[in-house]
Formats: C-alpha cells, structure tokens, sequence
C-alpha cells in the first residue's frame, strides 16, 4: 500500500524513459516496459504463451471492448500453495501420461496436473454463480467461456495428444480461467470504483495496463487499478510531481524462445500480425483447436490447414455407394465393388441397429439429389468398420487392425481438434492399414515415384505421412512392433493374436468406429446446415452437439471402459435415451426440411414406448436422406453394442 495519496493521476509516483516517450504511474513503484507501437507477431512460444506481448503475462495498451484484461492477476501476487498458482504452471514431457502399447508420442494430462486445472474450474464455476446472482440480467457471455473452460479441462484429462498440442490446450485452459476470473473482478470490483474523484487503494494483485489518454488513467487510478500514463516528452507539464525517476522493467523472465522438439524447431502458426490494442486483444483469446493459424475476419475456405501435407485424391463415389469402374487393369481393390449401404455378411461387425438399418433400405439415392459442388469434404473421418475387415489373408487382416490400434489414439485426437484440410479416401486408408511395421516411415527428401509405379511399401510409407505428416513420422519409427502390444479401452492385446483375433474383440473395435464415424459425421454435417447457430453461438450448438452423446469429453471415447449396455441415444430404458434423443431432434430441427414429426419437443410426458420408436425412426430415416443428398455416398451409422457371451 502507498502512501502518496496527494498525488493526482498525472503525476508521478515514478517515472521512466521509452525512446521518445516518457511513462509515469501514480501507484505504482516500478515502470514495465511498452510493448505496443511496433508491429509484432502473435505467436505462441516455446511455453505456449505469447511473450511479451502476452496480456496474460505483461501489462498492456487499455482497451474499451476489453477492459478487464487490467485485472487479470498477476503470477507474481500468487505464489505456490495458493490456489491460483495453476493458472500458470507449465507441463513438462514428464506430464504427458502416456498410452500403454502405442508407439506414437500421444498422452494424456497427468493426472495430478489435471486437478489442479480442476480446482481453477470449480473456483471459476463458484464465482460465475455469485456473479450471475449479483447480475441476473448478465453473465452470458462469461458463461460460454466457462463452458468452454470445462470442455478445454475433460479434453486434457480425456483425449490424447501430442505433448505440443497438450501444451497448447493447458495454456487455453489457463487463459479461459484467467478471462473469467478478470472480467468478474472488473465488473464487480473495479467498474463500481472508476467514479472520477473518489480514489482508492491499488490492487497490487491485478495486471493494471497502460492508459493513452488522461482519462483513462484517471479512470485506472480511481479504480485501484495500477496504471502507467503513456506520453510523449512534449506533453508532460513542468508542475507534474515526481516522487522516483527509475529504469524501465524487462521482462526478461517471460519466455520468447520459439517451441522446439529436441534440436528440430517446430514453431506454432502466427496468429497475426500487428500493432497492440483491440486487434490482439481479440486473437489472443481465440482458442487453438484448429482455428488459431486463421485470421477471425477471413474466408475460412481461403485458409490452409495446420495439418502438414493433403492426402493422396482418390476414386470418388458414385451415388449408390459403389466406385465408378475404372478401365484397365485393377489391382487388388476388391472392397470398392461392395455394396455400402448394407453390412457385409462376417461374425466381426456388431449387430445392426433396426432403426438406421430401415433408414439404409429406405433412402431415396437418386442422384439428382444430390447437391454439387460438394461443399462438405466427403471423405472418411474414420476407417470404413467393413474396409477394415476386407483382408482375406490372416497376415493382412493382422496387419490392418494392429495399424489401426497403434495409430487410433492419435488419430482420435486430431479429427477432434486439428482435422486434416482433405479426409482420407477408402484407398488412402487401405494404403495406410496395409503399410508393414519393417519400413521406416520418414520423410522422402527425393522425388517421389509416379503413383502408377509405387510399391506396396511406397504405398504405406506415403499413406502414413499424408495421415500423420512429416514432423511427426521423422521422429518416429514403426508404429508397433510385430512382437510386441496394443491396447484398447485398457485392454492389452498382443500383435500376434490379430492374425486369428476373437470375434468379440473385432465386434468392440469396428462398433467403436461406426460410433465415432457417426459423430464427426453428424458435426461437420451440423456445422454446415446450421451454419447460422455456430456463427451466433458456436459454444451453445457445440454443447447441445455434445449433449446428444453421454460423457464429459465430447465426442472422443476412446479410453473408457467398452460400456456393457447400450446407452445414450439407444439406451434401454424409456426414460434413460429421453433427454439424448430431445437433444438429437433439437439439433436436427436447425435444418431445412424437418419432418413435422421432430418439431414436438419430447417430454417425460409425452415419451411413450410408441412414440420413441416413431421419433427414432424418423429421426434415423431424415438423417440418412439428408447426409446422401450432401455427401453422395452413405452416412456410417450406429451399431448395437456387440453380445458379450
């Protein structure tokens, strides 16, 4: 606490030099240097934070549309055992739980790491309750950061990621938690106190920021709010009173060295480019799920992909599912000729859903509803659970679903939160399952054979890098080893025993890919038909996307225990799929054409035994028609769980 209290909001309490301008404060005992006029790039550091220019790290420009940023606390005002010292721990590789069996540099949160970004969340939830009790008729807007907080937190503990990903979605986590935390704190605390001419103490745990003008100085300083007063020599008054000249503070403890994976650089994309103020304040809060190499006010279809290469183009599909017969020799491709729109006959697919397996038989496939140019990608989030199935020869079949469960967890995780710019075609995916454990998959510094000349190997050395790019797979030798393990949902599951595998097993895996085809199918869908909700209120739509599927984590499962009885949407009981199916026929309402039998909201009064078959039914049929009239190909569908005896 200070006890300067003559002085006036344009003087001094100390007083430093920046090139041609001259920075005072009136509560404050040190000066931090301004990072604002030069045209920098917002980039995320080795730490995954912003540097300097960092308004959760560093005191910077006030802005109106953000002016709680000034309360954002600081890391210095909250050491350890305090409870808000998690909102700016940094994992280490030693915080990546790794997933036993897999090969690839993928993991979860660890799990101590995880609570206490958990602890951040219930601090966040209390003090949004208090809020929204003080300010009834506010909060939505603080509400949608801490549903995204809650999200960014199951994503961590539940998804697997690389450690660069993970690094990046802890400090979006940290960031959200601090953004709530501040705004609170300025609509509650500080905006009360900003009345001209009734001064109060400064909060030394809060960020403060710079002020441009003499108002909002005078305003920072009534507030309590530490405040540094930005001019240039010309403009300072030979009475303002000064109680300490001192030097310019560094930040030189903030880091601004670019990520990095042992001696091999692997910057993160530049957000943009520009002067401090509104601009940044703006980008810096945009979540990096996939969206923080865009610039918010550009054609999004205009942007490239953080994936690193497109895949291979493949056959495309005709309208009844099959692909169109190519002349000349065909080698090996006897899967394309199947007929998709039904279930080949094998003892390793689960068993149909009666609902989705009538909407399949029933669906208008005249081509001329289909709608071109295709706008939604039309290729496969997932393996086919059928093309998976397709080797005829036990060595191949082992081949596929150990590829597949070695690769599974972080494919997962980067069709969730970083897609590819092209999902892979059904050649793309039997070049990858097909690719053998012998070969080095790295990067080719040549040039590459003429597709027409590839050799099997060639095949899957490319398959691989088109899926997973060239900065994974240089660090990374064979996916699994022959002799060695995979796991799924916890389960051990050694290479060899893929050659002759037990039926159960096969029916749990290829279930698990008709559940996850469904789901990312049913968002990019969503996302393009009801386009207008995600513009209006991307976290809203996104939630009731996820409310339609049981779980915290969103739409990934895929380490959690194999559930032992259908439930969510398909539940057993009237009562337990209610709430999961009035979610489905919500979002399914959001599109063009819905049959009048989805617009009566469904209530624990109205949901009959009779009724939630018709609503499934309907429901089922109107989601299969509308996904061929956009895709020109069927929809992967839901499964019944498998018999477990």
């Amino acid at each position: 606490m200070f006890t300067t209290g003559w002085l006036q909001a344009f003087d001094a309490c100390a007083v430093a030099v920046q090139g041609n301008l001259v920075i005072t404060t009136p509560n404050m005992h040190f000066v931090p240097e301004f990072h604002h006029f030069d045209e920098e790039d917002l980039q995320a550091r080795a730490d995954g934070r912003f540097g300097v220019i960092d308004c959760f790290q560093w005191p910077q420009s006030y802005d109106d549309a953000f002016c709680h940023a000034v309360c954002i606390p600081r890391k210095e005002a909250f050491p350890f055992p305090h409870p808000l010292h998690w909102a700016w721990f940094t994992p280490s590789q030693d915080d990546l739980k790794s997933i036993p069996g897999n090969s690839f540099p993928v993991g979860t949160l660890a799990p101590d790491k995880v609570d206490g970004l958990q602890s951040l969340l219930k601090l966040a939830e209390q003090r949004v309750r208090d809020y929204r009790k003080d300010q009834p008729d506010r909060g939505q807007i603080i509400y949608s950061r801490l549903l995204y907080l809650r999200h960014a937190i199951a994503r961590l503990k539940s998804h697997p990621l690389t450690f660069r990903d993970l690094l990046i979605f802890v400090t979006d986590a940290q960031r959200l938690f601090l953004d709530i935390y501040s705004y609170i704190d300025w609509v509650l605390v500080a905006q009360p106190c900003t009345t001209f001419g009734v001064r109060h103490e400064v909060n030394l745990g809060w960020m403060g920021g710079f002020a441009q003008s003499s108002d909002i100085c005078e305003k920072l300083f009534c507030a309590g709010v530490p405040a540094w007063y930005v001019r240039a020599s010309a403009y300072i008054p030979p009475q303002m009173m000064v109680v300490e000249p001192v030097l310019l503070t560094r930040p030189d403890h903030i880091i601004i060295a670019m990520y990095a994976e042992g001696r091999k650089i692997r910057p993160f994309e530049v957000i943009c480019r520009g002067q401090g103020g509104r601009n940044r304040h703006t980008h810096i809060r945009r979540l990096y799920a996939g969206t923080t190499h865009q610039d918010p006010e550009s054609d999004k279809s205009s942007q490239p992909s953080s994936s690193s290469s497109r895949p291979a183009p493949g056959p495309k599909l005709s309208a009844v599912g099959k692909a169109p017969k190519q002349k000349g020799k065909q080698r090996h491709q006897p899967c394309e000729s199947r007929d998709k729109w039904k279930d080949p006959d094998t003892p390793f697919l689960p068993p149909l859903n009666l609902h989705w397996e009538g909407a399949m038989k029933i669906v208008v496939k005249d081509e001329s509803r289909v709608r071109t140019p295709y706008v939604i990608d039309r290729g496969y989030r997932f393996p086919e659970p059928a093309l998976l199935l397709g080797p005829k020869l036990p060595e191949r079949l082992q081949l596929y679903l150990a590829n597949w469960l070695a690769a599974r967890p972080l494919w997962i995780g980067r069709v969730d939160h970083d897609p590819p710019c092209t999902y892979p075609t059904p050649q793309l995916w039997r070049d990858f399952l097909g690719s053998v454990p012998s070969v080095q998959p790295q990067s080719s510094k040549g040039k590459e054979p003429d597709g027409k000349s590839l050799t099997a190997t060639e095949k899957g050395k490319r398959a691989m890098r088109d899926l997973f790019g060239d900065d994974l797979l240089e660090t990374q030798g064979d996916i699994f080893s022959p002799d060695g393990v995979v796991e799924f949902r916890g389960e051990q599951v050694s290479i060899a025993s893929l050659a002759t595998p037990p039926s159960l097993l096969v029916q749990k895996i290829t279930w698990e890919l008709f559940e996850l085809g469904f789901r990312y199918e049913l968002r990019d869908l969503d996302r393009y038909l009801a386009r207008g909700c995600w513009n209006n209120d991307a976290v809203g739509r996104e939630q009731l996307l996820h409310s339609i599927f049981p779980g915290e984590a969103g739409l990934v499962m895929w380490s959690e225990a194999f559930p032992s009885e259908n439930y969510g949407l398909w539940n057993n009981t009237l009562m337990g799929c209610l709430p999961y199916l009035e979610n489905f026929r919500r979002l399914l309402c959001d599109w063009d054409d819905v049959p009048p039998c989805l617009l009566t909201p469904l209530t624990s009064d109205n949901f009959t035994d009779t009724y939630s078959w018709e609503v499934r039914r309907v429901a089922a049929t109107f989601y299969v028609q509308t996904f061929f009239d956009h895709f020109g190909r069927p929809p992967i569908v839901p499964h019944s769980l498998p018999m477990q005896s």
